[in-house]
């Protein structure tokens, strides 16, 4: 998945989209730690939290929670798993 950089241009279709529902702009962009989180992720990878917080110096929680912000956003894939000593894992991967 292509990400936008800071000095290529915005598509104009996507400028006109997000004048009619500015409300709605938040639900499709990315944070700056967001996208590093993102970015971190090579295509075909899978992750879970912990991973992730080691690889960009996040807590675990604070990984967790930017991962499943960018899973509701559409930008990556998500399953998991029950751990041998209960609770639930998720597991992400790139789209």
């Amino acid at each position: 998945m292509q990400i936008c950089t800071k000095n290529e241009q915005v598509n104009d279709n996507l400028i006109g989209a997000a004048r009619v529902v500015p409300h709605q702009v938040s639900l499709i962009k990315l944070s700056k730690t967001q996208l590093k989180v993102l970015q971190s992720i090579m295509p075909d990878e899978k992750v879970t939290a912990e991973k992730i917080a080691e690889r960009c110096e996040l807590s675990c929680s604070w990984a967790s929670t930017l991962l499943k912000t960018v899973w509701e956003r559409g930008y990556l894939v998500r399953g998991g798993y029950v751990r041998m000593n209960g609770g639930l894992e998720f597991v992400y991967s790139s789209v």
